[in-house]
């Protein structure tokens, strides 16, 4: 619907929130995924996030896109690799290889380097921003803290060494409280026309409450995600450089910072420039160009590159012997010749004498069991050397290269799955595979490839974002955030932040970059990331049903449990014919490196970035993040940090911003709109909205579930 939302300086304000335009409006249009909201990364395995780790660490060292090239340094980094990690073998170091030296290729041309990059990824770079561009935003925020309104640093140094110099949380929109230009005005940057915009301004329209429901879903979807109060105010920037040029100029105030601050100003729109580049690599596409009926149906938005090991379950290594086939069934055994069941008993007993793996596994006619000593009169051949086989099963992460090559994969030919997909969805006994495992038991681990198969995934669709050039003549919106962590001999650690995204959907964030600019005394800061998953349990390979209850068997993966109350153990004592449902599912879970799988928050963390002084990273908002600790180096004198954060808002949307807010702040204008008062109050109150939202989308996405016996 062409012109649903617009912002400019011509046309009547039609953005959320105002011109009978809800809040929580989704456009018909494509747009980036804003929020966890609207992203869902495969779930890795643990393999590939070692390999993911392993690039992250070696594009920290000095000279590492020389260095990846010179013979002496790769023979020793691989054995750093491989002694540091059981997951890194030479299969997975030759992987990585081929992918680093490709990275230090393109870091020659661009500067920086991706990590992470899968679904998604992280951009950094410590050549990005220059040193003279750091001084002036260090020399230019010793004059903001000066500056700074002293009520409004004593109460953030109350509550943590966290000091917000520019908050977006402060002064913010407040619908039915906030003045604002809705008939096409400019309110700018030129201090002089502010009153008048004062004057002009209406106050903006309050918004409904959502309609309050129990689903789960539609808490999580409006209540938690979207507020009906506040949105924070990015300003405007246009770009001003040639075509093709990433050259922004600020067109509107920045919310907390004054324009009189014109070296911080000229700073932020050089790092904004920089910016823009690594956004470009890492900003998530909502809609694929060619969706297959799947994608179509599960609503994914199109991952920035494919993951490098695709499975749906264990790939189990075991063998059952050409010669153990054609073992007879025990009550057939005595039809043998005397020399030919003499032949076979010492085949199963040499077999019966092969390592054996720690691995328990309960396939229905490939179960481990201990084997009694009086195999050949209690079991007969046949099952006994089942049996065996069944300890012969080892348990292997699947690596890179299986299915799909390196070349494959930078190509996007990535559709092939090691093991599965299946449609446990659909899952029901065939009468004809049933009859053809029965007579070929050794094969009951690998029903799955014998079953209907899921739906195959798609080849990767690669694509590129150029803000720069699709966003010309509309321009950005970013949200800007400046912070520091300051430390004193009395307070000398800072326990890290929690995780989070930027904003409420509301300010529908897509991206972020933080620029390290200033550090004194202080621990090198190191930011984590974790994505939700799109896990379809579905879909990977598992024993639903398992192997039924054996008298023979002395064996159990179930713990004797002691119940304070007696009626207890009637309740929770496992089905005998439900023993081992889903016995593989733990398996999985150690695939993909979780200590526990089933039941578990469907969130993956990917790993940290260090953010040493001077360098710039972005990542998709569609991560959750966070700071981790911090310490000072000298207990005995004090230590900081400062970040400038620019956060993207998608620019397929316009939303209200600080071209159509004259300024709030009683410092800055007389007959201002909001007292400092009354402005802290309001922060409080939007960090805890903050807070809830940040806390409720991780305790409310769906967890990973794996069906059992039905």
């Amino acid at each position: 619907m062409p012109g649903l939302i617009l912002n400019n300086r011509t046309s009547p304000l039609k953005v959320p929130g105002f011109h009978d335009i809800p809040v929580n409006v989704e456009l018909p249009q494509d747009q980036f995924a804003a929020g966890i909201q609207d992203w869902r990364g495969s779930i890795l395995t643990a393999k590939e996030l070692a390999m993911l780790e392993l690039i992250n660490t070696l594009t920290e060292r000095p000279d590492w896109h020389v260095r990846i090239f010179q013979q002496e340094e790769i023979a020793r980094w691989r054995e750093d690799a491989l002694s540091a990690s059981s997951l890194i073998n030479n299969k997975t170091w030759s992987w990585c290889l081929k992918e680093l030296q490709d990275k230090a290729r393109d870091f020659e041309k661009q500067g920086h380097v991706l990590v992470f990059n899968t679904g998604s990824g992280v951009c950094k770079s410590d050549t990005a921003i220059s040193s003279d561009i750091q001084s002036e935003l260090r020399d230019a925020t010793v004059s903001l803290i000066q500056d700074m309104d002293r009520e409004t640093r004593s109460l953030n140094m109350q509550k943590s060494p966290v000091v917000n110099l520019v908050d977006p949380s402060l002064f913010p929109l407040v619908y039915g409280r906030t003045k604002v230009l809705t008939g096409g005005q400019s309110c700018g940057i030129d201090q002089a026309s502010w009153l008048s915009c004062i004057q002009e301004g209406q106050t903006a329209p309050e918004q409904p409450q959502f309609p309050q429901e129990n689903s789960r879903l539609h808490w999580l979807s409006h209540d938690c995600i979207w507020s009906t109060k506040f949105q924070w105010l990015p300003l405007e920037v246009e770009f001003t450089g040639p075509p093709g040029s990433t050259e922004v100029q600020i067109t509107s105030y920045i919310n907390n910072l004054h324009p009189t601050n014109r070296n911080m100003y000229s700073a932020i729109e050089t790092v904004l420039a920089s910016s823009i580049k690594q956004w470009n690599k890492i900003l998530i596409q909502q809609k694929w160009n060619k969706p297959s009926e799947y994608r179509i149906s599960h609503g994914e938005p199109c991952p920035r590159e494919p993951i490098r090991i695709r499975t749906y379950g264990v790939d189990w290594k075991a063998r059952f012997p050409e010669w153990a086939k054609k073992l007879p069934e025990y009550s057939k055994e005595d039809q043998l010749p005397a020399e030919e069941y003499k032949r076979m008993c010492a085949q199963v007993e040499a077999y019966l004498q092969e390592p054996e793996s720690k691995d328990k596994v309960h396939w229905f006619q490939v179960h481990t069991q201990r084997i009694p000593e009086d195999w050949k009169t209690r079991w007969g051949l046949r099952r006994t050397a089942l049996t065996k086989y069944a300890h012969m099963f080892f348990f292997e992460h699947s690596d890179p290269g299986t299915t799909y090559s390196y070349e494959d994969w930078k190509a996007g030919r990535t559709s092939e799955a090691i093991i599965g997909p299946v449609d446990q969805g659909n899952w029901g006994p065939v009468f004809e595979t049933e009859q053809f495992l029965l007579s070929n038991p050794w094969l009951e681990p690998y029903r799955w490839a014998y079953e209907p198969k899921g739906p195959k995934d798609d080849d990767h669709q690669f694509y590129t974002v150029a803000l720069q050039d699709e966003f010309r003549e509309e321009g950005l919106q970013v949200v800007v955030k400046v912070h520091s962590i300051e430390l004193e001999p009395d307070m000398p650690s800072f326990s890290g932040e929690d995780w989070h995204t930027e904003g409420n959907a509301n300010e529908h964030i897509v991206t972020n970059a933080i620029y390290a600019f200033d550090s004194d005394n202080i621990s090198q800061p190191q930011i984590s990331f974790r994505q939700r998953l799109s896990h379809a349990g579905d879909r990977y390979v598992y024993d639903k049903i398992g192997a039924g209850d054996d008298p023979d068997d002395d064996e159990s993966d179930f713990e004797d449990v002691e119940y304070s109350d007696p009626e207890d153990a009637l309740i929770f004592e496992p089905d005998p014919e439900e023993k081992y449902a889903c016995w593989d599912v733990k398996y999985i879970g150690r695939l993909c490196g979780f200590e526990t799988i089933q039941n578990a928050p469907a969130w993956q963390e990917l790993g940290k970035v260090r953010v040493p002084l001077g360098r710039l990273i972005s990542f998709p908002n569609a991560f959750q993040y966070r700071l981790g600790p911090l310490e000072l180096r000298d207990k005995t004198r004090p230590g900081h940090c400062l970040f400038l954060t620019l956060s993207l808002v998608d620019p397929t949307y316009r939303i209200c911003s600080t071209r159509n807010v004259p300024p709030q702040q009683p410092s800055w204008i007389d007959g201002s709109q909001m007292d400092l008062k009354e402005a802290l109050k309001l922060r409080d109150e939007l960090m805890k909205v903050h807070i809830r939202k940040d806390e409720a989308t991780f305790e409310l996405a769906r967890t990973i579930v794996f069906t059992g016996f039905q």
